[in-house]
């Protein structure tokens, strides 16, 4: 994901603050890692939105992984994997 974060052109913190919602953190849970206040935080993601041109934390997620291992997905070599109901 690194590489796809640096294509947004994305501030150090922005790209910290990217992987803690990658991870699923709060914003208090960020806020609380990097000692900064929530109302701090929150202008991160629309900062971070805008760069990458959505609107959810879902959303930019979605996109972040889906740029990253779409590919790796969708590739002739890619093994498939077959998952069966019990």
């Amino acid at each position: 994901m690194p590489i796809i974060v640096e294509a947004y052109s994305l501030t150090p913190r922005e790209r910290e603050v990217t992987e803690c919602v990658a991870r699923g953190l709060s914003t208090s849970e960020i806020a609380t890692q990097f000692h900064l206040s929530p109302h701090t935080v929150r202008d991160y993601p629309k900062a971070i939105f805008a760069k990458v041109n959505v609107s959810s934390r879902s959303e930019l997620v979605a996109k972040l992984f889906g740029e990253h291992y779409g590919p790796l997905l969708h590739a002739d070599d890619a093994d498939l994997v077959h998952v069966y109901d019990s």
